[in-house]
């Protein structure tokens, strides 16, 4: 019935009956007719215009339907680019249309057209086909069956394409071609061949059929069949935009064929036409250079190859590492393995990578997060019957050596149930670094443990043994264990043999540690043996050693011998000869030579300026003129100490020496006035208690006691005349219980003496005991009050003591500038050099934390100005200095601290250097410093993994900088994988990296 109707609508539009003619004789009339014969006989633009035309005057609502439908169909079959609106808006305009079924189908056309499959689909299926005419029926059905392919509705396109391969004459071929197209995309490669069979020698598919024969045939795993018909097309049709498929196809062909040199030219030109190579045949390229030997294009074409986390990504990274090892690129190696064995897509390459990796890792020690003990420990353990077993074993031994994460060596060798020697060996040195690292970081109790047990495992390593005796010696020197520091020197001296590096200082080390027992009969002959063993003449220890020969000998009073060794001292290194010429000249006063002996301190002054010995020569040429009956010269040298050396432990005692010799020659207002400078500059101290009782004989002699009197009882604690035998009683009892080791009936007893003599000669002195009774306790804010009252009163006794105690708990409790000014205060008025440094380092670290960057620096570099100090105390000031320097822009300053200190990477000052110098010039823009600094870092190893995981990110960052993506990405997924540590920035940096690649 709906063909009946379709019909006779299209006879209604396209016949008018005789009767409509004669009806419809009026211009209006006349132009429609006119335009309907145009738009009859295909004059679609002459229609749209006499039609347009037609409408502005006609009011007949069929006509003016029929003309708009006209004009709309003009418009699409002229291909004007809104025609699909013009279509949609006659539709709107008349949704009852007769025509609504054929404009729904141009509307479909129209998006089909503009490859708009969407839309198309939408608007055909809004079409009727039984509406359409023959014609546009096999139009429809082929491009509706033609769109259900491109929304990948393969069914219902086979099912349309079928219908026309078997009733269509104009599409069977095309319908053919497709169904066989869609055979070929479900891999039906024999069926879609032979549906392409009768099509072959078509003029408009037989390229495409030639291409999809070719390309189906190598799907089929026919090689050499696909390279022949692959070679005839590329023949054929040398300009086919299939082309690039095909060199693909022959470049994959011949390398499955083992024929690398044959691929290549294929490939080469498959990736210029390729907007991005396959993965699978980035990696058959990169096969192919391999096997070529061109391994630089190899790893181009590897690292294309990896991509998902998939079994070809793996074999894909297992290849690039064997790449890089061919350019001895181990590093890049190491990282390619390592990503290779975190999957097991094929256990073999996973076994293969792992093995390589750790030995990558031991060989190139490039363990920084000691991995490569952990990755053969894992890889014994997965893989037990391994071809590389036996090589794993003969490694991990070698390998607890070679790491610098020893507290990680020592946990796997523990971990080992049977050791052997090998391992045992191993172990013993690893105790022995650890004692070492131990005492680099000032852990002395930590360091001694370690050593005992290297020791204490015999000789399984006899080397680690005496390396851990002299160093167990060092570490016992260094807390005051003098007795069992000389028995490891000793013991250490006795095994080593004068090849050994430690072996001289091994002598020099006893001899100190029996110098500090007073031993000296022993120490001359151990610092002798150091000087008959020392070959560098010049070091500082080689004169030292002649200085403490004559110490010894000028303690047990053979002057002569100690006046030999001086002098040998002084030539042995003239830049440092002013304690020789001291003592050398305090030699000639013990023998009575005075006069000598002022020369001698005449001729230190003179060549020695600033020497710290001045203060020393001033007063003992001040005794020795007053040996010779010399007064009025020596007031002369003593007023000069007084006056230039003030704060000087001796300037006390010359204060009361010249307080005698102004007295001596009667003038007592300036005798009187130097005993006064004394008790005010020192009080609480035994020169100012002399200076008090020397003063009462010159009142004596002047007939003013009650001035006496007056003054003495004005003086504030400490030093007030009266009951100063009680007070001294019982101030004494007190301290003798506490030297007894009695701390709390001592403590009891001080405070009693404290509450019957508030102001007691020894008041400071009860406070500093209390201080270290409390402390003993644990009780830190009242002992930090008993050393603020020693610190009140200026005893010169326990001052060092007692300011050393405050300006460090100060510091702990985060109180900088009270910690400042203790330090300042014991760096200004140290009694000895040790005490003095430790106020020097002190203000450096407090006004490092205060960020006064500048007074930092000027702290930090008069520190470093003395000759003679420790390799601790240089390593931290350079460190401060750098650090300070670096936040003031002085950057080659600081770059010259943070070299040196990086040096010892054992240390966290060294290994912090290391990243910071890493930093600073992959901030410069100097990518080449900043990625050979962290290989550097990577080389030497730390035990303080936080600053190598920090250079590693820069490292990353250095990369990416230089546009290599892909050793960026590897070092920061090798870092989350293998860093141990739990701090939250270095994970949060290596996620947003990672992020943002």
């Amino acid at each position: 019935m709906k063909k009946i109707i379709f019909v006779f609508t299209l006879a209604l539009i396209t016949h008018a009956s005789p009767a409509q003619k004669s009806a419809y004789n009026s211009q209006p009339e006349r132009l429609f007719n006119l335009g309907k014969e145009m738009f009859l006989e295909g004059n679609f633009t002459g229609a749209q215009d006499i039609l347009l035309e037609f409408t502005s005057g006609s009011s007949d609502l069929f006509l003016n339907e029929e003309a708009a439908y006209m004009i709309a169909v003009s418009s699409f079959r002229l291909g004007n680019e809104n025609s699909g609106d013009i279509l949609k808006r006659f539709l709107d305009t008349y949704p009852e249309t007769i025509h609504r079924h054929q404009v729904n189908f141009l509307v479909a056309t129209h998006y089909y057209d503009n490859k708009d499959w969407q839309k198309a689909l939408l608007w055909f299926n809004m079409a009727d086909l039984d509406y359409l005419s023959l014609v546009e029926q096999e139009d429809y059905s082929f491009r509706l069956a033609y769109t259900q392919l491109q929304v990948g509705n393969k069914e219902e396109a086979t099912r349309y394409f079928g219908l026309l391969s078997q009733n269509s004459r104009e599409y069977r071929d095309a319908a053919d071609f497709y169904l066989g197209y869609i055979e070929y995309s479900n891999g039906n490669y024999t069926q879609a061949l032979n549906r392409f069979e009768r099509l072959r020698n078509h003029p408009e598919y037989q390229e495409e059929i030639a291409f999809y024969t070719a390309q189906a045939t190598f799907f089929d795993g026919k090689i050499d069949e696909a390279i022949r018909l692959t070679e005839a097309f590329l023949y054929r049709y040398p300009n086919s935009q299939h082309n690039t498929e095909l060199n693909r196809i022959m470049g994959n062909s011949y390398y499955r064929l083992g024929q690398p040199t044959r691929a290549i030219p294929y490939y080469e030109r498959y990736v210029v036409g390729a907007e991005k190579p396959l993965r699978g045949d980035a990696y058959f390229m990169g096969l192919s250079y391999f096997e070529t030997g061109k391994y630089n294009e190899a790893l181009r074409m590897f690292q294309q190859a990896i991509g998902e986390s998939d079994e070809l990504s793996q074999n894909a990274q297992l290849q690039l590492g064997q790449t890089y090892l061919r350019l001895n690129r181990k590093q890049q190696a190491q990282m390619a393995f390592e990503a290779a064995s975190r999957d097991n897509y094929n256990p073999q390459v996973r076994e293969t990578a792992m093995f390589n990796y750790a030995l990558l890792a031991h060989e190139t020690n490039f363990s920084v997060f000691s991995e490569s003990i952990s990755l053969f420990e894992n890889f014994l353990q997965e893989f037990p019957n391994s071809q590389y077993t036996d090589q794993v074993n003969d490694i991990l031994a070698e390998t607890f050596l070679t790491t610098k994460d020893y507290q990680a060596a020592l946990n796997a060798i523990n971990r080992i149930s049977n050791p052997g020697r090998r391992i045992q060996e191993a172990k013993q040195m690893v105790l022995f670094q650890l004692g070492a690292q131990e005492f680099i970081n000032g852990n002395m109790n930590q360091a001694v443990q370690y050593f005992n047990n290297s020791i204490g495992m015999g000789n399984y390593d006899s080397k680690a043994r005496n390396n851990a005796l002299y160093w167990r010696g060092e570490t016992y020197y260094r807390i005051g264990n003098y007795s069992s520091a000389a028995n490891d020197f000793r013991q250490f001296t006795q095994n080593a043999s004068p090849s050994d590096e430690n072996y001289a200082l091994g002598w020099y080390n006893l001899g100190y540690s029996q110098f500090k027992q007073q031993q000296y009969a022993q120490a001359v002959g151990s610092f002798q043996k150091y000087i008959s063993s020392e070959t560098g003449r010049n070091k500082s220890e080689y004169a030292d050693a002649l200085n403490r020969i004559g110490d010894s000998y000028y303690f047990n009073r053979n002057f002569s011998d100690a006046e030999r060794y001086y002098a040998q001292a002084a030539d042995a290194n003239p830049a440092a000869a002013d304690y020789a010429a001291y003592q050398r000249a305090f030699v000639l006063g013990l023998q009575r030579n005075y006069q000598g002996k002022i020369t001698a301190l005449d001729n230190l002054m003179s060549r020695y300026p600033n020497s710290q010995y001045y203060d020393d020569a001033l007063y003992e040429k001040s005794r020795a003129l007053t040996m010779l009956n010399r007064e009025n010269e020596a007031i002369s040298v003593l007023q000069k100490l007084v006056n230039d050396f003030p704060k000087s432990p001796l300037t006390g005692q010359g204060g009361v020496q010249l307080g005698q010799l102004y007295y001596n020659n009667g003038n007592y207002q300036q005798s009187i006035q130097a005993y006064k400078n004394v008790i005010s500059n020192f009080p609480g101290t035994d020169d100012a208690r002399n200076a008090l009782i020397s003063m009462e004989t010159v009142y004596r002699d002047m007939n003013d006691i009650q001035t006496y009197v007056d003054y003495a009882n004005s003086l504030p604690g400490g030093l007030r005349i009266s009951t100063s035998k009680q007070d001294s009683l019982t101030y004494l009892s007190a301290e003798s219980v506490y030297m007894r080791g009695s701390r709390t009936e001592a403590e009891s007893a001080m405070n009693r003496y404290l509450q019957s003599y508030p102001n007691g000669a020894y008041n400071s002195d009860a406070h500093y005991y209390l201080g270290l009774i409390a402390d003993e306790k644990n009780n830190k804010q009242q002992a930090l009050s008993h050393f603020r009252r020693v610190i009140d009163a200026g005893n010169i006794k326990f001052l060092d003591n007692a300011l050393i105690y405050t300006s460090q708990t100060e510091y702990q409790n985060g109180n900088m500038q009270q910690a400042l000014a203790d330090y300042s205060r014991l760096a200004n008025s140290a009694r000895n050099t040790t005490n003095q440094q430790i106020g020097q380092m002190g203000v450096i670290r407090t006004q490092s934390q205060l960020g006064n960057h500048h007074d930092a620096i000027r702290a930090a570099t008069n520190l470093l100005s003395n000759s003679n100090l420790s390799p601790e105390i240089t390593t931290e000031a350079r460190y401060l200095r750098g650090k300070a320097y670096h936040q003031v822009n002085e950057t080659n300053s600081a770059i010259e601290d943070f070299k040196f200190v990086s040096n010892d990477t054992r240390s966290v000052y060294g290994a912090e250097a290391q990243f910071l110098l890493a930093d600073i010039y992959y901030k410069q823009n100097a990518y080449d410093k900043a990625e050979a600094q962290v290989k550097e870092f990577m080389q030497k190893g730390t035990p303080h993994q936080y600053w190598m995981a920090r250079a590693l990110i820069v490292l990353s960052d250095t990369y990416l900088a230089k546009g290599d993506e892909f050793q960026a990405r590897q070092y920061l997924e090798s870092l989350r994988n293998n860093y141990k540590g739990g701090e939250d920035d270095i994970q949060q940096m290596i996620n947003a990296r990672l992020g943002s690649l």
